[in-house]
């Protein structure tokens, strides 16, 4: 609070702050640069020195890495493109400590040269990237190549004038569990997605037709991209129950799943292969579709199906097929007695009358009924018409 306070005091008794709400926190603009662009997300500026600096977000919280910075470094190209931008240097990258407002934290850095166009002459970039709640803020600074220290400091001095007050969030468990009876365990580089995450996320779900990810129903986690749409996993149920599914009733069973998800799809989608999920059998699709490789799982439980839908918008078919699989390798059923399938009594003496003709369940029936039929017959052939007693 105190670190507060003095900033606050420190923007009205020198130089000029600014707060910006999506951002998260308020930035203290150095003496000698003067504000061009501000919103709650978004941020310009320029020095009398003849450097530019800018501010933006990108949605999901991504840990600072030498990858997502190779990633970031891409974008500020387009950017400098859009403004004339040519001959681009490969980007420097590193993850290192800077100094902000209100403490020390962890950046990602990228330092990139290229031509101006219209001056004739060479540029420089220089940025971090920085984690806050729910997403990441850059900050850059651009100058002639000529003024590349002036726009070194300037980045410096921006950022130790920048207070985010929106810290992270805490990445939890990595298990997930949805409150209808079921939950898995997310693979190394997933994890469930934060608050402020949730909509970009069931941008990507409603694709396959799931615009809530509702917790009561639902569980999901996200691969976090540094740039674009996450790769997502999640589950729901579904209230459908398909009857015993074992070693000899999985190829019928499955030709009526496939119908259930399938039967109107004008692409034809292979056989599922059978996956073993604790003490069940479950269902594994990779069902065509344009532009990104898809998993659909179905596993019976005691509300029905659990339905797990796997979305790789930066995997490819193995990497994604690899996550799906480990995703249902731990999952868990927690209703009553583990969450075993419920089977109706029709569909269970249909099970053994379709796959175990000869069980003692089917033969004792029919001999039964049969004794039943017999007996009827020798009582109907025993007795005297009528018109004998006459």
């Amino acid at each position: 609070m105190l670190m507060l306070v003095l900033f606050v005091l420190n923007c009205l008794a020198a130089d000029e702050g600014y707060a910006m709400n999506d951002v998260g926190g308020q930035l203290l603009l150095p003496r000698g640069w003067e504000m061009q662009e501000w919103s709650d997300w978004n941020f310009k500026a320029k020095s009398d020195r003849g450097v530019l600096m800018r501010l933006y977000l990108t949605p999901f919280q991504v840990v600072p890495s030498v990858q997502a910075a190779q990633a970031w470094a891409g974008l500020a190209r387009e950017h400098l493109e859009d403004q004339g931008g040519s001959d681009f240097a490969d980007p420097e990258t590193a993850v290192a400590t800077v100094k902000l407002a209100d403490g020390e934290v962890q950046a990602a850095t990228i330092d990139l040269t290229f031509t101006l166009e219209k001056q004739a002459t060479k540029g420089v970039l220089h940025g971090v990237a920085l984690q806050s709640k729910g997403q990441v803020v850059h900050v850059e600074t651009i100058a002639a190549a000529r003024n590349d220290a002036r726009a070194r400091a300037g980045l410096a001095k921006i950022l130790a004038g920048l207070m985010l007050e929106k810290k992270p969030d805490p990445i939890g468990d990595s298990r997930v569990e949805s409150e209808i009876g079921f939950a898995f365990t997310a693979p190394p580089g997933w994890r469930a997605p934060l608050r402020n995450e949730l909509a970009a996320t069931r941008k990507v779900t409603s694709k396959v037709g799931e615009k809530t990810l509702d917790p009561k129903q639902c569980a999901a986690i996200i691969r976090p991209p540094a740039l674009g749409d996450p790769d997502v996993i999640f589950a729901c149920d579904l209230y459908k129950f398909i009857g015993v599914v074992d070693q000899y009733s999985f190829d019928g069973v499955e030709a009526d799943v496939h119908d259930l998800f399938f039967g109107r799809s004008d692409k034809p989608v292979a056989a599922a292969q059978r996956v073993d999920i604790g003490d069940r059998l479950g269902f594994l699709y990779s069902p065509p579709v344009a532009g990104m490789p898809v998993r659909l799982a179905v596993v019976p439980f005691d509300k029905g199906l659990v339905v797990l839908w796997g979305m790789g918008k930066h995997l490819d078919d193995a990497e994604l097929d690899t996550a799906v699989r480990a995703v249902l390798a731990t999952m868990e059923f927690t209703g009553p007695d583990g969450g075993a399938p419920i089977v109706a009594l029709d569909q269970r003496f249909s099970y053994y009358l379709s796959y175990h003709p000869t069980s003692p369940i089917v033969i004792g029936p029919a001999l039964v009924l049969v004794l039943l039929v017999g007996g009827i017959i020798v009582l109907v052939m025993r007795r005297k018409p009528a018109f004998d007693d006459l």
